[in-house]
C-alpha cells in the first residue's frame, strides 16, 4: 500500500507542473517555434529537440531568468533550421524549468539544462572580471575560440557587444544578468 501512495504522489507530483506547449511552423529559410507556458509558474528555461529524425540532430537551448515566459504566454522563435519546420512531429520540448525551481520533462534534459545555466554562470562571472581588468574585444575573442558551448557563446556575445558599447554597458548587462541566473531556481 505504502508504495502505491508513493507512485501516486510522485505522479501527482509531475502532473502539477506541465511541460511547456510547442508549435512549429515553417517558414522561407527556416522554422518558427512558438512556445507556450502551459504551467501556473512563469519559464525560465527548456529544451526543444529533434527527437528520433533518422540521420540529424537539432537542439534550441533556451534559459533567460530574466526574462521568463509569464503564466498563459506565448514566445515566439525564430530560427535557421528548416528540418524542424518540415518534421514537426519529431520537435519536442525535452526539459523545461520553472521560476518556483519546478521542472517537466526528462529527468537527464533536466539536468543537462541545468548544467549549462552553472556553466553560463561561471563565464559571466570570469567576463565580469576580465571586464574589470579592462579586457578588449580581441582577448575575449581569443578566449573564446578555446570554449565549447554554451560559454563559447555567452564570451562571443560579449567581446561583439564590447565591439558596439562601451565596457560599462557590457559590465552592467553581465551583472544584470549574472544576479538574474544566480538568484535562479534550482540551484
Amino acid at each position: 500500500m505504502r508504495i502505491g501512495f508513493g507512485l501516486l504522489v510522485a505522479t501527482c507530483a509531475i502532473a502539477q507542473t506541465p511541460s511547456p506547449e510547442l508549435r512549429i511552423e515553417a517558414i522561407d529559410a527556416g522554422s518558427v517555434f512558438y512556445v507556450r507556458n502551459a504551467s501556473k509558474q512563469p519559464l525560465t528555461a527548456f529544451l526543444i529537440e529533434l527527437v528520433g529524425y533518422p540521420g540529424s540532430r537539432y537542439s534550441y537551448w533556451y534559459d533567460d531568468p530574466a526574462e521568463p515566459i509569464a503564466p498563459g504566454k506565448e514566445k515566439r522563435i525564430q530560427v535557421t533550421n528548416m528540418i524542424v519546420g518540415a518534421a514537426p512531429d519529431y520537435v519536442k520540448v525535452q526539459a523545461a524549468v520553472y521560476a518556483d525551481g519546478s521542472r517537466a520533462g526528462a529527468e537527464v534534459k533536466v539536468k543537462q539544462l541545468l548544467e549549462r545555466r552553472r556553466e553560463v554562470l561561471e563565464t559571466t562571472r570570469e567576463l565580469i572580471a576580465m571586464l574589470g581588468k579592462n579586457a578588449t574585444a580581441a582577448e575575449l575573442k581569443e578566449w573564446g575560440a578555446t570554449l565549447k558551448p554554451p560559454a563559447k557563446s555567452v564570451v562571443e556575445e560579449a567581446a561583439a557587444e564590447l565591439e558596439r558599447r562601451p565596457a560599462s554597458e557590457v559590465l552592467q548587462r553581465l551583472h544584470a544578468s549574472e544576479r538574474a541566473l544566480a538568484a535562479a531556481k534550482p540551484q
